[in-house]
């Protein structure tokens, strides 16, 4: 007998659930269910964190003042202003109790420059 993680029973267990209230449109939900549990494989239900401070900005085509912002203050960078110029974005700001500037490029993602 193959060991089957319970995620997989319960999984498994739903779906037949369903399939049963659903009124019977169809037998094949019915027919998936087992192969479901027999296989034994972790469950494809992705996990998304979506608490406060797991989101991840994506960057769109070019860097701008507020994604420049937003990565300095995540390096750690308080009160930080932008000042742009054609081809770099200098933020400066506080940290650690000095003034502190950072030079971004205006590529995608914001790459520091120094």
């Amino acid at each position: 007998m193959t060991q089957i993680s319970f995620k997989a029973m319960v999984v498994a267990t739903a779906i037949g659930m369903g399939s049963l209230l659903a009124g019977g449109a169809s037998a094949a939900p019915l027919a998936a269910a087992p192969a479901v549990a027999e296989a034994g494989h972790a469950s494809q239900i992705l996990n998304v964190d979506h608490r406060r401070g797991h989101f991840r900005p994506g960057f769109g085509r070019a860097c701008t003042a507020s994604h420049a912002a937003t990565k300095a203050r995540r390096m750690g960078l308080r009160n930080p202003r932008v000042v742009v110029r054609r081809n770099v974005m200098r933020v400066t700001g506080w940290m650690r109790g000095h003034r502190t500037a950072i030079v971004f490029a205006r590529s995608p993602g914001c790459p520091v420059i120094r």
